[in-house]
């Protein structure tokens, strides 16, 4: 999993890229939590590089979307592929989860 983070604004933006599995989960929740630690209070997880999520992954989402409320803060989610907006809806999370198409969308949602 290949992660880099950019600023845009008041907002902290998350890229990642590979497969958010077992393997590449622990490291993407581990640099979202840091990110939230050093006081990003608007994290946008650009997921548009990632083919597959497993439930390690989709834990990981959930454990950072629970991170940034209880810290007074907003996550969401953009640039789903296929493959991971489908697995977001069989799960459940689209409901649980602010998913928008793009970063602009997603920026909208964290206003």
């Amino acid at each position: 999993m290949n992660l880099k983070t950019e600023t845009l604004g008041a907002a902290t933006i998350l890229c990642a890229s590979g497969n958010l599995d077992a393997a590449g989960a622990p490291g993407f929740e581990e640099q979202g939590r840091n990110l939230l630690r050093g006081g990003a209070q608007r994290l946008v997880l650009d997921l548009a590089g990632v083919e597959y999520i497993s439930s390690a992954g989709l834990r990981s989402l959930l454990v950072l979307a629970k991170t940034a409320k209880a810290a007074g803060g907003a996550m969401a989610l953009c640039g789903l592929a296929p493959a991971v907006r489908e697995t977001m809806t069989i799960s459940g999370f689209d409901h649980i989860l602010a998913l928008a198409a793009d970063r602009a969308a997603a920026l909208d949602l964290l206003k």
